[in-house]
């Protein structure tokens, strides 16, 4: 007799089925009940188990696999991968992705999904210190890939001087690294780290789910003279990175306190 462990098809969407199961999956995973290194049941067991065809099962798994739970070995089957974080130190805000992926073990790439001139907001013209009506900026928005998982998502707005002398190259490189590297030296930010969930556009750049958190890494960096060179957010999965910093207390000295008795 076969037990199926998801709701009938008359309550659910049946092309929704595989997230259902990637999602129960997940959290077998994420509790320990399938542990880092653990061969997964085979799509034909899984299949059984959950009472759906061997295609939902291929696109649940397909689902786990974009968000870095498990892998396929070719003639072995599905196991659980070692769960670690990619980490992005705060201590220096002028965060270089494309370093910190290299630094632990990741190839680093972009794909530019829009690149274009448009009319400035009045909180980016503010943030780049523009005029504050009819002024445009290009805006720029790409995805973040640490090896062939996408991890985060990347806003940003350049002054029109910037966009247009260095269009080609931004849209092929990290923002940061391609500045630099192109005569602009950058020597201060402003930072902030704030969590949204994931809007179904989000989901649909980063392979995850409706309303997972993001968290988002805002940032004003500029250059020359406090000129600003460009602004923006990047959005990246919390499932596969961290921010860090290192924070050093001085020890106070004691003997100025007077006390008060």
């Amino acid at each position: 007799m076969t037990f199926s462990m998801v709701p009938s098809s008359q309550g659910i969407d049946k092309q929704h089925l595989h997230i259902t199961i990637s999602e129960k999956l997940k959290q077998k995973i994420e509790t320990g009940e399938y542990e880092p290194g653990e061969r997964l049941p085979s799509e034909f067991d899984l299949g059984q188990v959950f009472g759906v065809s061997r295609t939902t099962i291929r696109k649940a798994i397909g689902n786990l696999i974009q968000q870095g739970l498990v892998t396929t070995q070719q003639g072995k089957g599905i196991f659980v991968t070692e769960q670690h974080k990619i980490s992005f130190s705060m201590a220096n805000p002028l965060m270089y992705f494309d370093s910190a992926l290299k630094q632990q073990g990741y190839v680093g790439q972009v794909q530019s999904l829009r690149f274009q001139r448009i009319k400035a907001t009045s909180d980016v013209s503010r943030k780049l210190q523009l005029p504050a009506k009819d002024t445009e900026v290009y805006w720029q928005e790409k995805i973040i890939y640490a090896d062939d998982s996408p991890i985060a998502l990347d806003v940003t707005y350049y002054p029109v001087a910037i966009g247009e002398s260095l269009a080609e190259k931004l849209q092929q490189g990290f923002t940061y690294s391609t500045l630099v590297k192109n005569g602009i030296h950058l020597n201060a930010a402003e930072v902030s780290l704030e969590s949204i969930p994931a809007s179904y556009e989000l989901s649909e750049y980063l392979a995850i789910p409706l309303g997972m958190p993001l968290l988002v890494f805002n940032y004003l960096v500029y250059h020359q003279q406090h000129q600003p060179a460009v602004c923006g957010k990047t959005l990246s999965r919390s499932d596969w990175t961290c921010y860090t910093a290192e924070i050093e207390v001085d020890q106070p000295d004691f003997s100025t306190l007077v006390d008060p008795l």
